[in-house]
């Protein structure tokens, strides 16, 4: 339930606290090099030495709460998740008792306390909104401790009920912090925007926010009628008449929710991107092969999901040989003399996204070049089946049967594998070749007892 806040120049406040200190990481969850895996780090705000055992427990709950929530869940396996110890001189955070909204002296007392990042509630005349005063001292300290982050966290060591999205996730230590951290990484992780009314100056286009309300055209169609997904008016006068959200049950309206299908997606997405592609290592690692007679062994090796829910597809010039497996045997007579082209794809194809270009944008590829050449003592003592001249050739091409009592057909493909020419040989044939581009062209002739191929090129 909190606002996305945007600082503006004149609230930042720049503290004489030293900017390159180096303060202790622990590590809660580690998965995978920090150089491949997302990386989402805890900075602890308003917790003096003696309150660190208390900040690890709180991040360790936190972190596995938010990787038990989809669709954070299902690639729990792409995360690891650290912690920064930063130690402040007092624990707690400020409270000016400025916002108009503000409870009771009693509820939450004026409170000023000597931070690390100059924490403070009331900001912009927002009582729960509570904010790092300090941006300069927060990069300082992610820049000089754990720069490969993806995701910073600030725990905030106080008791009352606040926190705000941005470039930082906030979150204070209420009873309600695991949901807090979840719905302001909504923001920071996911770009999303509140669901519930924040005030008009919040107003904008978002993933789950638009002014847009014709089904054909709202950017989350593809969801309408999925778990409640809809077109819903955030009010009924004045600006929030204007503008519309996709659910009325999301974790971006109101804590304890699930994240509703248009969110899930949008942070899925954002998964996806900051991951990259989902191969760990692959053999051959040499990708450009020369082959005669041996088979050659292709092997994948990928991050799954949990289901998993990658497809994958194998690829021999262009036609698929095999799906869903994670190595193909690759016997010699299947490639084509020359060179071929091998090609391993995946993409995952989890229910959790509908967008129309996910397919285009998170499909990943590996190609392997493969040359096979044709032994010399292959055709020892062995008759040719047949001939085909000129070769070069430009506008015409003939191929001759050497064996004129058995039906033989011929196929002429590109070095695609894509087929060109196709039909039965007699004994000789002449082709009109003045539509085929210039470059190389295999030639294969086969009949019932007797396999042969050409490379031939078009000048």
């Amino acid at each position: 339930m909190y606002v996305c806040l945007a600082l503006t120049a004149g609230l930042i406040f720049i503290s004489p606290k030293a900017k390159s200190q180096i303060f202790k990481v622990d590590t809660i969850f580690y998965n995978g090099p920090v150089t491949k895996c997302i990386n989402i780090v805890f900075l602890s705000e308003g917790f003096k030495d003696s309150a660190f055992p208390d900040f690890v427990k709180k991040v360790e709950t936190s972190a596995n709460n938010y990787l038990s929530e989809s669709p954070f869940a299902q690639y729990r396996s792409y995360f690891n998740v650290f912690a920064i110890l930063v130690p402040s001189n007092e624990n707690g955070a400020d409270h000016p008792r400025t916002a108009p909204d503000c409870p009771s002296e009693s509820a939450h007392p004026k409170l000023t306390v000597d931070t690390y990042f100059n924490s403070t509630f009331d900001s912009n005349n927002i009582h729960r909104l509570l904010v790092v005063g300090n941006y300069t001292a927060v990069n300082s300290v992610i820049m000089n401790n754990f720069p490969l982050f993806d995701q910073k966290i600030i725990l905030v060591n106080t008791p009352y009920y606040g926190g705000s999205g941005g470039s930082n996730a906030v979150a204070s230590l209420h009873s309600s912090v695991n949901e807090l951290v979840l719905h302001e990484s909504g923001h920071t992780f996911g770009k999303l925007g509140d669901e519930y009314w924040a005030g008009d100056g919040y107003a904008a286009e978002k993933v789950n926010m638009t002014k847009e309300s014709n089904p054909d055209l709202v950017k989350w169609k593809n969801w309408l009628g999925v778990d409640g997904v809809g077109i819903y008016q955030h009010g009924t006068s004045g600006v929030p008449a204007l503008w519309y959200r996709p659910s009325q049950k999301c974790k971006m309206r109101s804590l304890g929710n699930e994240f509703c299908p248009v969110c899930k997606e949008a942070i899925l997405l954002k998964i996806l991107q900051k991951f990259g592609t989902p191969v760990k290592f692959f053999s051959p690692e040499q990708q450009n092969l020369t082959v005669t007679n041996e088979s050659v062994q292709f092997k994948i090796n990928l991050y799954k999901p949990v289901p998993n829910t990658l497809r994958t597809k194998w690829f021999l010039n262009g036609k698929m040989i095999s799906m869903n497996t994670d190595s193909v045997l690759l016997n010699p007579e299947r490639m084509l003399p020359g060179m071929n082209r091998v090609s391993f794809e995946v993409l995952d194809t989890t229910a959790l996204i509908r967008s129309e270009s996910h397919a285009k944008t998170n499909t990943d590829t590996i190609t392997w070049n493969v040359n096979k050449i044709i032994s010399s003592i292959d055709n020892i003592n062995r008759p040719h089946i047949f001939d085909v001249y000129p070769n070069p050739f430009s506008d015409e091409l003939f191929i001759e049967s050497g064996n004129y009592n058995r039906p033989t057909k011929y196929e002429i493909t590109n070095t695609l594998g894509q087929l060109v020419s196709s039909g039965r040989l007699l004994d000789k044939k002449r082709m009109d070749t003045r539509r085929l581009k210039p470059g190389v062209y295999i030639v294969r002739l086969v009949n019932d007892t007797d396999e042969e191929f050409r490379k031939i090129v078009k000048q």
